[in-house]
Order: C-alpha cells, then structure tokens, then sequence
C-alpha cells in the first residue's frame, strides 16, 4: 500500500498536538496578559497565534540519495525525527526537462512548471562571452551592510507566477516572509516580489546582500551575521572531517577519489579551507549561516498575531556535489552535519514558538561522477551472477556518460558559425540547457539562418555520444501547444514514461532568455557544472535521476506521522501543502497529498 500507518497516526498525533498546546500555556507562551475586564461567566481561551510555517529545500538533494542515507543518519537528528513525525514522500517528481536550481524554486514555490513561470533557466548569456544569473536586474542594486553599492542586484522581475508567499502577503500584508540562501535563485524565487526580507550570499562582495528590489538598507539584526566581518571569520575555521569511521564507511572510497575538484585551493582531502567567497559557498558554514541569518531574522520581528512563512534554502550541498561528487567524504559528511543542523532548527523553532508546520523538499536531483562505480552509488548492473538485475528506479544507468562542457562546446559553435557565415557574431552563448544564438543571426535571411543551422547541428554531431537530441526553439513554439494540450496532468505526469518532448515542452516558454536551441543530454551525461571545470557532478537532464526528489512534511494533527508514500507525487503537492499550512488553501493538508498521488 502506498500510504501507511495514516488514520492512527493522525489521532495519535492529534492527542499530542493538544498536549503540547496545553504545555504551552502552562509554559507562558501564549498566556495572553492580565484582564481588566470584570469576569464572566464565559471561559476566556488564549490568543490563537497566526499560522507559522518554514519551507526548506536542500539543493541538489536526490530521492535516491535520500532513499539510502537517511536511514542511516542518527536517530536524534534532523532527518529521522521529521521522518517520525511526518509524512515520507519516497518519490516527489518533477514532470519537465530543465533540472536546475532556479527552475525547480520556482516550481516548489508556485506549483506551476517553468513553461509557466518564465524561470527556464539558472543562467543567460551576458553578451561578452560569459553568463549572469537569470535574476539578474540592472535597473536595482546590491544592498549590503555599507549600503547601496554600484553592483547590479537581483529581482524577481522575470517570475510569471504567484509564489506562496506573494499570495500571503496580498491576503495579509503584515505578513511576516523571509527568505534566505546562498543563491539569488534559491532566496528570490521562493520569496517572490513582495517579501519582508530576501538575503543572499554574493561572492564577489563576499557578504549576503539583499536589492533595491526588496529594500534600501540592510536588515539591523543581519548585520553581525551575514556581513563581510562575519562571512570571513566563518571562512576562517577550516571544515574539519566530523565521524571519520562512519563516513569512511558510508562513502566506501577514498578522501581523494577520481574526478573531486579543487575549487580556489580548497583541496580535494580532509581539512579544507575556505580562501575565496567562490570556495566558501562549499562549506557547512554557509548552510549554518543560513539558518543563524533566518532564526535572527523571525526572533527580530516575530508577532504571534501574523502569519509567518520562514523560507531557507541550503544550498551547500549543491556545491559540494558539483565540486566533490555526491559519493565523496565531502557529501557523506555534509548530509550528517546538514542532519544535525535541521535537528537543531526544529529544537529552536519549536521551543520558542511551539511546534511549527515544515516541509523539507529538494529543487533537483543528481547523478554519481562519471567516474564512481555504479555499485559504490547502489546501482545494480548485469553480472556473472546476475544477468538481469531488476532496472534502478531512479534510471541511473551502469554504463557512465560524458561530462558536456558549455564553455568548450561555445568556442566549437563560435569557430564552425566563422566558417559556415564569415566574419560575424553569430554565437551569443550557452547557458545549459539552451544555446543562444545573436539578434544579428535570428535576423538572418532563411536561407542564411539554414546555413547557420546546419553548422550548428553539424558540431553537435561530433557529440553524439552525450548529447541525445537538439531541438530548435522555433519547432517547440509550433509543436508545444499541441503536446501540452494532450499530456498528462496532475497528479499522473508525476509517472516515469512520459516523451522527452513533453518534459522539454513543460521546460521551455517563449521568454527572453528562453534559448533558440534546447539540448538534451543523454542518460548519464550531464553539463558540466563549470565551478571546477571536468570535475565533480551535475545535473539537469530530463532523466529520473534528475526529476525525482524526496519530500517530508510535518504538520501536528494535520498530517500522518510516521507514514510513507511510496508512489509517485507530483512537484505541485508542495506548494499546496505550503499555501494550507499558511492558510490559503482550505484544504486538509491529508487531502492535498491524496490528490497529488500518481497510484
């Protein structure tokens, strides 16, 4: 049966849900102050305190990861403890083609794919040869803790859609949002257009920053948390190697494994110093600051009679895995450290404001270096004692796929448009998964653009062996319609064996920004990250490995706990279940996850 343990979970949690209500009067965390008002004969009840919700995604974070190393994480940590008191979501899956980490914010946040929300892409050429974050906004600026800088921030300008926190803050405009991450994309887009505070880190100014987008002055309580002062002393401590036996067990390998990467001089073995904001962004540090920047924010400006929707996005793990490997030391001893950090947030939260409503999601998944046996990362592969193994159910394939490298594959696309057109800038960039072309070039003559086109799909030839398909934009924006009128919907997209044209379609809008040719990786293969060129792991194929996340979700009396939902669940379930816990949708959050459950 796909969901256990439901109904006497539910009661039982309902019978503690009362306990601890009673415990915190007792306690005086919601004993309302002394009345003046004569007595009546009516028993007066104590303030009920505003809806409060925290919504947590850990970047890069596989189902199949989740699936074999949660289990074995201590039992009085993070992870354990939600899945005791929540609902499991075994298998949460994304029905698109574009994998990374600003599409899947965005989806998690407003339920919608990013042919609906216009974020269809982490990147975008910048025009000289390089690439900006799709956030980026030249019309506002950095904020930091010295003031408005001269450096171009970032906004949610770009986002189509409603997030969960837009909608709060319409129905309730003294709502309290705040979002925080590593990442432009991973605190913006889960905050939307309107939050109280938005923070993230920018490495070229080595401090968490806000916009001119979201304010004109840094936030008071961040500022001996999250400045320059405060990020250099974090990157001063070295990451030191927490449970060497556990982890040497756990990643069965050694500390300097084939194809870890050496970002800034961060080395690729036990202990690793943070020289560079680039490099800090890898360390546990980052996601502790994070959550110290997030728990200041709400013990600021916290009122009992507001809703409030706390918005962290760890995103360590993602660097690390792009880095490292998601099989190496480094992510083994991530995952226990990130595990005791959600332990000790849960501990904080719920002591101070009684038990909260959590839901723990991932943007992405990923998939083992190129390099890593398929039987150290749990993929069973034919064998003299085993023909025909059972397929994984994540996809992951036995035999290892190719590392794509943007970069290189631009100067190929550069010189082969040279030869085939003359001099000329024909070639804007590429920005996984799209390849952009220049306005001078999609302004060609047809016949001139055909022979752009055949030099294009003529280099992409040479690469057969990691890319699967190119598609031309301008196909999509004839056959999308069509596909997406007829594809599955909710919940049953969330099922394995959808065409690559349907994910591609639900992928790609016709935006600015949105690319004149999609590529699509073949299983195994994936675009290089480009933080250490060749080197680490990555993600944003269309594959299962990629599209297929874990979810927990804890509600007191509202949700099962202890339970499992083994079947397949839709991305969208998460935005839902975020929109109930603050209020905006009135239905159970039980019934949420019933009909986004693709049996």
């Amino acid at each position: 049966m796909a969901l256990r343990r439901y109904e006497s979970a539910a009661a039982a949690f309902a019978f503690l849900s009362l306990t601890a209500a009673l415990s915190s009067i007792a306690c005086g965390r919601s004993t309302p102050a002394p009345s003046t008002k004569p007595a009546t004969a009516t028993v007066s009840q104590a303030p009920r305190r505003a809806p409060f919700a925290v919504a947590i995604v850990v970047d890069q974070l596989s189902a199949w990861v989740a699936a074999s190393r949660w289990p074995e994480l201590p039992k009085d940590g993070g992870f354990a403890r939600l899945v005791r008191e929540g609902t499991w979501v075994k298998n949460m899956r994304y029905p698109y083609g574009v994998t990374d980490t600003a599409p899947g914010h965005a989806a998690l946040h407003t339920g919608k794919v990013p042919a609906e929300s216009g974020i269809v892409a982490n990147e975008l050429p910048d025009g000289n040869g390089g690439k900006v974050t799709i956030l980026r906004d030249d019309s506002v600026r950095a904020v930091t803790a010295t003031g408005v800088r001269p450096t171009p921030g970032s906004s949610a300008a770009r986002l189509r859609a409603d997030t969960v926190a837009d909608r709060l803050r319409a129905a309730h405009p003294d709502a309290l949002v705040v979002s925080v991450s590593v990442k432009d994309r991973g605190a913006i887009l889960p905050a939307g257009k309107h939050p109280t505070h938005v923070m993230w880190f920018d490495a070229a100014l080595d401090s968490f920053v806000t916009s001119t987008a979201f304010a004109q002055s840094y936030p008071r309580w961040a500022t001996s948390i999250g400045d320059t002062r405060a990020v250099a002393a974090a990157r001063q401590k070295p990451w030191e190697l927490g449970d060497r036996a556990w982890v040497a067990e756990h990643a069965a390998g050694p500390d300097d494994q084939p194809g870890e990467g050496d970002l800034d001089g961060l080395g690729i073995t036990f202990p690793h110093v943070a020289r560079t904001g680039a490099s800090f962004r890898a360390l546990p540090a980052s996601d502790e600051m994070i959550l110290a920047l997030g728990l200041a924010a709400v013990e600021a400006e916290y009122d009992p009679s507001k809703p409030t929707l706390l918005l962290l996005s760890m995103s360590a793990s993602d660097v690390i895995g792009h880095v490292f490997g998601p099989d190496s030391w480094e992510a083994w001893d991530q995952v226990r450290k990130l595990d005791a950090k959600l332990a000790g947030l849960l501990d904080t939260l719920d002591r101070k404001y009684g038990p909260v409503s959590v839901l723990v999601a991932a943007d992405h998944g990923n998939l083992s270096m190129p390099e890593i046996p398929p039987a150290r990362a749990g993929v069973s592969c034919p064998s003299a004692q085993n023909a025909s193994p059972p397929p994984d159910p994540y996809g992951r394939p036995c035999a290892a796929g190719t590392r794509l490298e943007p970069d290189a594959l631009q100067k190929e696309l550069v010189a082969s448009a040279k030869a085939a057109l003359g001099e000329g800038h024909w070639i804007s960039g590429i920005a996984d998964p799209y390849v952009f072309v220049t306005p001078g070039a999609r302004a060609l003559p047809t016949e001139r653009r055909a022979v752009l086109d055949k030099a294009i799909r003529a280099t992409f030839a040479k690469h057969q062996d990691g890319i699967e398909q190119l598609i031309d934009t301008r196909e999509l924006a004839q056959r999308c319609p069509d596909v997406l009128a007829t594809a599955k919907g909710i919940p049953a997209r969330a099922r394995a064996g959808e065409p690559i044209l349907t994910l591609v379609c639900r992928a790609w809008a016709p935006v600015v920004g949105a690319g004149d040719y999609y590529m699509v990786p073949r299983v195994g293969s994936v675009f290089d990250g480009e933080i250490v060129i060749g080197k680490g792991a990555s993600h944003g194929s269309p594959h299962l490995y990629d599209r297929t996340v874990s979810m927990l979700v804890r509600a007191p009396g509202a949700v099962a706990a202890g339970a499992t939902i083994d079947d397949p669940v839709d991305f969208s379930a998460f935005a839902a279940l975020e929109a109930a816990f603050v209020g905006l949708d009135t239905r159970a959050p039980r019934d949420i996850l019933e009909a986004h459950i693709a049996r």
